[in-house]
């Protein structure tokens, strides 16, 4: 296994563009963003948790979880709403 900083850059790269262009950032500018980032020998790692306000008044959170390493890349998205 070996750190391959290209990966961690693509990750990093990929993440920063879905969150400039997630469109309920532009709704009520109402939205809160954190996200945590480790890279290491084994790859890299990228979660991102947002939460806004959608049409409807519920308050939505996305969790968006990015990772690449020796054997390939994934991302995965998780959603949830509270009434």
């Amino acid at each position: 296994m070996s750190f391959k900083p290209g990966r961690a850059a693509l990750t990093a790269c990929l993440a920063a563009g879905l969150v400039v262009a997630v469109p309920a950032a532009a709704h009520a500018g109402a939205e809160y963003s954190r996200s945590w980032m480790k890279a290491d020998a084994g790859g890299s790692r990228l979660h991102i948790r947002q939460a806004y306000v959608d049409e409807d008044g519920a308050v939505v959170f996305r969790d968006s979880y990015y990772s690449a390493g020796p054997n390939g890349a994934s991302v995965r998205h998780v959603y949830s709403r509270a009434r």
